[in-house]
């Protein structure tokens, strides 16, 4: 009876229910009437809230008879308040596109901040904006992107695991890497630490780059190089599961191949080689035979046996969702890259799991799986170096298809991939946990535990065996093996380094965000934080495997065992603190003291403060006179700031460090008794300490047209002093005693300023919306103190050069006759110039006495850093037909770049089409190039001068994407909220001033172009 009264009790209460609320149904439509999946739409004043489907609609509950606000929102455009009076249904709201760009939220460290309320340097890139470029890996994607980022690509090879070298206004160091609120070693590090190119871009939310102290002060001393600070998705409350998959694959071509000689003019360039050195090697009767005989007189190309088309594919799905209170985000992604090369390639895995759940009221718990799995695998020689190394003279292939022995060597193995391989399989896996409580009855007060632990581990192998290679016997003309060239006489190799590396980080916070009286906001920080890093690593090798176990070590008495194990441990504590006034005034301060183990106890803590503010003089009352489609926004922002930097300083680097030798041992009594002895190793400085940078910066950020233009241009500086180095010869002659291992010490100081400037325009006239973004950087650095003013010569002190100058001599041209080298003031050889002959290289003496020695030499910069860097972005849409076009440029990029086709000992090597045509002879005086000779390395051409620093300048259209994205109302029918499809290529062409190389690469394994086809849909 009682059960049955309890069930007319709910009924009875569930028809009053429904009568207190109705369903309001509506439509949420983009600029062209298309139905927006995904957009926010809540009911003001209740816990209301849901999201459209695939065609746009929606239904809230409402309450009956009376009228309701919906704020409706959606990435990329205005939030709205739509007004719904008592009987009003069937609503549909349009959307605007946001062209107010103040209006942003951008992530910076331990929090989010208005663009508009920013009183430092930050700049972000959204992550529908890297997946535009068509490269694997977010390194490469951030290229052009955004000013006073310089991104700079050394290599095309997908197995070398080398990063893009990045710096942020030119510093020389690696910024500093913040995944997901994790500090990483950096962007450009080999140390088993997840980095940008162990990430799968479809994943990243956001990437934030901070520029200036008061930006990145809050991460310390590790942030002395800038931040490039990475946020990855989360689950929404979207009320259903979305799924997305998105698939992508390119081939690719080397942007730049090397044009090699034939043999006829290998040989003509050869003998000319020859006889400026003294003789003849090739008459008229040898080049005639060069065609006589395959098998003894080669005509090889090896590029020709090279595959020169990669490809590339990478795959993503996503699956994302949950409730009010249980939010997910499940994505898994594979990527592939096969290089240009045989038997080089790179295969990654990620995964992520990310849940975020309201346990109670203001308690939230969100726990993170992350990770990647990834092999790289190249063949045991690197076979672009093969290519430059061999003559085309040297027979690689028989006629009977056999390998031919080349000194017991050749370089298609390499090719073909059959002579071993160098494999790096690495496993990162991270598991993240924080849980947030916000204080009840105290607004915006709320508190936070953070606990990250790293497993990761990388497993580096390489294995070489023979490849039996055949002699050519021109009297039978038959072929038999090269004895050498196999087991047993030639080994079978092995050699295996496990590392192990572990990451724990723990964190407490508390934050506070509130306005009051509705202009006074205040919001403040606080947080501390322990990190402690553990790497060990274990490695064996065995020279002489036996051949029924190829590929295991095994037993044996050539082997070879090493490893270490080193760790470090940080603590900090940091605070912010921050006061707005009616949006017009704003401040901030901030600082963080970090403890090192990098230094004696008495000198480990370090405190590092800030102060910034900003005046948005377009919330002024005076500036309402002027009308917003002329000038709408205007802001200006100024920072100071002290960073510390402990990155050049090692481990213990104030303790006296030993080394256990195991192949050492002690004479007794006049017989050496091996065993383990102990060696003295780096010799320590107990006084070292933190070195400091102090930052200023100024910043000017303008609106125009409604802020569909805006200009942004910044000034900085950055002066960094008592900078931790090896210590200078000069402070640690041998005398000394410091057994060849001079200390680290704190010396020197560096200038670096320059200015950033950001243009912006966005735009829409009708069904037809486009965007254009321009982006340039300068930054300088000069060394105002390096303590060697009374040291060397005026010409060998750095004071006033760049920090990243080379010593070097300074070239004056080239001898055009024996008269010039006659009446040359410098001997440069050391006999008189009698060794120096016309299209020598002739240099100045800076010391005047009449020698050409080491006191001769100059500093010149010489660095990948550019001192101008620029990037120019297009993109438009109309009627879902869109375009992106994302150019890089840089100038100021001067490179030594040694030519080392003079022939040492007279060994072949692979000369080019240029060194036949622009090298110095009577009839070409005035090639770019010396004469091409015999010589040593310390041939009087070889010697590193300014004649060898080449201009690097270039401009590259880094990526262009030509897509449709299908009607949502075509798609609806099938359940599809999304599909797209596109052409993509990158770097298509390269404008440089470097016409005989890759600017970015030069000698190394190329870059490449690629041209793919790239597929998203969701439903």
């Amino acid at each position: 009876m009682r059960l049955f009264l309890l069930g007319i009790m709910l009924a009875i209460s569930t028809v009053v229910l429904s009568a207190q609320t109705r369903p309001l149904i509506g439509k949420v439509v983009d600029e062209n009437d298309e139905g927006l999946i995904g957009a926010t739409v809540k009911v003001e004043g209740t816990t209301q809230a849901t999201a459209t489907d695939v065609e746009g609609q929606y239904t809230v509950a409402v309450k009956t008879g009376s009228k309701v606000t919906l704020t409706i929102s959606y990435i990329g455009y205005k939030t709205v308040a739509v007004e719904v009076g008592p009987d009003q249904n069937n609503i549909v709201t349009k959307m605007e596109v946001n062209s107010n760009v103040m209006d942003e939220v951008v992530v910076i460290g331990y929090g989010t901040a208005k663009k508009q309320s920013l009183t430092s340097s930050v700049e972000t890139i959204s992550g529908d904006e890297l997946i535009r470029i068509p490269a694997m890996n977010v390194d490469q994607t951030l290229a052009g992107q955004v000013a006073g980022l310089g991104v700079m690509s050394t290599t095309g090879d997908p197995s070398s695991a080398k990063e893009a070298t990045m710096s942020i206004r030119g510093n020389t160091g690696n910024p500093l890497l913040v995944i997901d609120g994790v500090p990483r070693l950096g962007t450009n590090t080999s140390d088993g630490e997840m980095r940008l190119s162990d990430l799968n871009p479809d994943d990243i939310q956001s990437i934030s780059i901070l520029k200036d102290a008061a930006a990145a002060a809050v991460y310390g001393a590790r942030a002395a190089n800038g931040v490039i600070l990475v946020q990855t998705k989360r689950g929404q409350d979207s009320g259903r599961a979305r799924v997305n998959f998105r698939g992508q694959f390119n081939l690719q071509e080397a942007t730049y191949l090397p044009k090699f000689l034939d043999s006829y003019k290998f040989a003509e360039l050869y003998n000319r080689a020859v006889e400026n050195s003294g003789s003849d090697i090739y008459t008229p009767y040898d080049l005639s035979l060069l065609d006589s005989d395959p098998n003894v007189y080669g005509n090889s190309n090896m590029l020709d046996y090279l595959n020169k088309w990669g490809n590339s594919q990478r795959y993503s799905l996503s699956v994302s969702g949950g409730s009010k209170s249980v939010r997910y985000f499940i994505s898994g992604g594979y990527t592939r890259t096969k290089g240009l090369y045989s038997n080089v390639s790179r295969d990654r895995y990620n995964y992520s799991a990310k849940l975020d759940a309201d346990l109670i009221k203001g308690l939230t718990l969100s726990v993170d799986l992350t990770g990647s799995v990834s092999e790289n695998k190249n063949s045991s020689y690197t076979t672009i170096d093969a290519a430059y190394n061999f003559s085309p003279l040297q027979v690689l292939t028989f006629t009977d298809g056999r390998l031919a022995s080349i000194d017991g060597s050749n370089p298609l193995i390499n090719v073909y991939g059959n002579g071993g391989y160098n494999k790096v399989n690495s496993d990162f896996h991270t598991v993240n946990a924080v849980l947030r409580y916000s204080i009840p009855k105290v607004d915006g007060l709320q508190i936070y535990l953070k606990g990250t632990v790293d497993l990761n581990h990388q497993n580096t192998t390489q294995y070489s065996k023979p490849v039996a290679l055949y002699l050519y016997d021109q009297e039978t003309g038959t072929t038999s093996v090269d004895p050498n060239t196999v087991y047993p006489k030639a080994k079978i190799k092995m050699e295996d380094r496990h590392q192990t590396i572990n990451n724990k980080l723990v964190e407490a916070g508390i934050s506070y965000d509130h306005t009051f009286g509705g202009k006074h906001s205040v919001t403040g920080l606080a947080v501390v934080n322990y990190q402690d890093y553990r790497n060990k690593y274990l490695t064996g090798r065995n020279d002489d495997l036996p051949g029924e176990f190829p590929e295991v070590i095994g037993n044996t008495s050539s082997g070879f065992l090493s490893g270490n194990e080193y760790y470090s441990e940080r603590a900090s504590l940091v605070g912010r603190a921050t006061y707005g006034f009616d949006s017009r005034y704003f401040a901030e301060f901030s600082f963080r003291v970090d403890g090192s183990t990098r230094f004696a106890p008495e000198n480990r803590w370090g405190f590092f403060p800030t102060v910034s503010a900003s005046w948005v003089v377009s919330n002024e009352p005076f500036f309402k006179n002027i009308s917003p489609e002329v000038m709408s926004f205007a802001k200006v922002r100024g920072s100071y700031g002290i960073l510390g930097d402990d990155g050049n300083a090692s481990d213990y680097d104030y303790l006296r460090k030993y080394i256990f030798a195991m192949n050492g041992g002690y004479p007794i009594g006049g017989i050496f008794g091996p065993g383990i002895i102990t060696e003295a190793g780096s010799y320590p400085n107990p006084d070292l300490e933190w070195g400091k940078s102090k930052d200023f910066n100024i910043g000017l950020d303008l609106g125009f047209w409604n802020n569909r233009f805006s200009i942004t241009g910044e000034y900085f500086e950055r002066r960094r002093s008592n900078m931790v180095m090896d210590a200078p010869a000069y402070l640690f002659p041998p005398s000394v005693g410091t057994g060849g291992s001079v200390p680290k010490v704190n010396i020197g100081e560096v200038l670096y300023r320059g200015w950033d400037i950001s243009l912006k325009h966005l735009n829409t006239i009708g069904d037809f919306r486009y965007n254009v973004t321009v982006n340039v950087s300068r930054a300088t650095d000069e060394v105002l103190d390096y303590g060697d003013e009374s040291a060397y010569l005026p010409n060998l002190r750095r004071k006033g050069k760049s920090y990243s100058s080379k010593a070097m001599y300074e070239a004056a041209g080239l001898f055009q006759s024996y008269e010039e080298i006659a009446e040359w003031p410098v001997d440069q050889d050391g006999f008189g110039n009698t060794t120096l002959a016309p299209g020598d290289i002739k240099y100045i003496d800076q010391d005047g006495d009449g020698l050409l020695t080491r006191n001769d030499r100059i500093y010149v910069k010489n660095s990948s850093l550019p001192d101008l860097n620029f990037g120019v972005g297009i993109g438009a849409e109309w009627k879902g037909i869109y375009m992106n076009a994302q150019f890089q440029g840089v100038a100021g990029y001067n490179q030594l770049i040694s030519e080392l086709y003079t022939l040492e000992n007279r060994s072949l090597q692979r000369f080019q089409d240029y060194h036949y045509t622009n090298s110095w002879t009577p009839e070409n005086p005035h090639a770019e190039y010396p004469r091409v000779k015999f010589s040593s390395s310390s041939d009087n051409n070889r010697l590193e001068s300014t004649f060898w620093v080449k201009k690097c300048n270039f401009l590259r259209l880094k990526a262009l994407t030509l897509g449709y994205r299908f009607p949502s109302k075509m798609l609806s029918k099938a359940h599809i909220s999304a599909l797209d499809i596109a052409l993509q290529g990158g770097n298509l062409f390269t404008v440089s001033s470097l016409h005989n190389m890759d600017p970015e690469s030069l000698r190394g394994y190329p870059l490449q172009r690629t041209y793919g086809l790239t597929v998203n849909f969701g439903f």
